[in-house]
């Protein structure tokens, strides 16, 4: 299994808030900033909002990370998997998106990435 590994920086291996598209205007899941747990992988709660146009974008496999302080100092991060088949759901403006590129990375691998000190 070691021989079918590449090594690449985390600069290659991730994209940071990579584009995902939405439509202004359209009801999509939303994952607040208070639904980030500091102590468990899944968000507590998908809400459902429209979207305004501005905010963080995301997948499933993709990994939210507070950028504010104190919640980044709490380590609110969360692995986003609970959406609806190819749906794209959208966030606080305070969220940087963490995206696996395919054949470098997992976006699981970036979650335990994320949180490590």
């Amino acid at each position: 299994m070691a021989g079918e590994w590449t090594e690449a920086t985390v600069g290659e291996a991730f994209e940071v808030n990579p584009p995902r598209a939405l439509k202004r205007g359209l009801v999509a899941p939303f994952i607040p900033m208070d639904a980030l747990p500091v102590h468990a992988r899944a968000a507590e709660r998908i809400d459902y909002r429209e979207f305004a146009g501005s905010g963080a974008r995301f997948k499933n496999g993709d990994t939210l990370i507070a950028r504010i302080t104190p919640c980044l100092e709490n380590g609110k991060t969360a692995f986003v998997a609970e959406l609806p088949d190819g749906a794209v759901g959208h966030g606080s403006t305070e969220y940087i998106v963490l995206a696996g590129k395919e054949k470098l990375s997992d976006g699981l691998y970036g979650y335990y990435l994320a949180r490590s000190p």
